[in-house]
């Protein structure tokens, strides 16, 4: 157990370790995009080639679009988690970077989906992919909100946070499924899914109730 205890061990300040996270997640922003090549034309002066060209490009459109929107949403919502640490430890470190691991694979699925759009294994894996991304950003953020939390935030959070966001999880891996029935239902399916922590939630606790009688001090 010793070597456990040894995670939880010192003090580093989040201004590298938020550097380092926004630089991995400007580079995967960038190597999304990559994969939008502009198509080759036998006949370079045909209206009609190249609008037949860009068509079959949709899908990688498609794809670029969802990514970018969920990769976003990740920073977002990492930015808001790393803003209620009072300061970082090796633990959190690790479980960062872990995080920041798979978040650089998702260039992957998204050219996969978008190179086989009709494949159901090609979209299903996107999915999967994407719910396992959410689950490894659950458990940084419910390690800092266990260990790590500025005092002055303590009992400001929603309690119910983490459960909550086993929401995006269900839906990724619906979107999943639902890619071996119709390959159309899973891309709208992931298409939406970002829209429930499309911004960090907020918890304000109720102010105390005052127990006085009314018209008495």
């Amino acid at each position: 157990m010793g070597i456990f205890r040894r995670f939880t061990r010192g003090e580093l300040h989040l201004t590298r370790i938020e550097a380092f996270s926004d630089g991995v997640f400007a580079i995967i922003v960038t190597l999304l995009v990559l994969e939008l090549k502009v198509p080759e034309l036998h006949q370079v002066t045909s209206a009609g080639e190249l609008a037949h060209k860009l068509l079959d490009l949709m899908p990688k459109l498609i794809s670029w679009m969802i990514s970018f929107v969920i990769v976003c949403k990740f920073w977002l919502n990492h930015h808001h988690i790393l803003s209620l640490a009072r300061h970082a430890d090796y633990a959190m470190v690790w479980l960062n970077s872990i995080f920041l691991m798979f978040q650089s694979f998702v260039p992957f699925p998204t050219a996969l989906m978008g190179e086989y759009a009709a494949n159901p294994l090609g979209v299903s894996l996107f999915g999967m992919v994407m719910a396992f991304n959410t689950l490894l950003f659950m458990v940084l953020h419910a390690y800092i909100l266990r260990n790590l939390i500025r005092p002055e935030l303590a009992g400001t959070q929603d309690p119910n946070i983490i459960p909550k966001s086993f929401i995006g999880v269900a839906s990724y891996l619906a979107g999943a499924a639902l890619a071996w029935v119709n390959v159309h239902a899973g891309f709208a399916v992931y298409a939406l899914t970002p829209l429930f922590f499309i911004v960090p939630p907020v918890y304000t606790p109720k102010p105390a109730q005052d127990t006085r009688a009314s018209g008495h001090p």
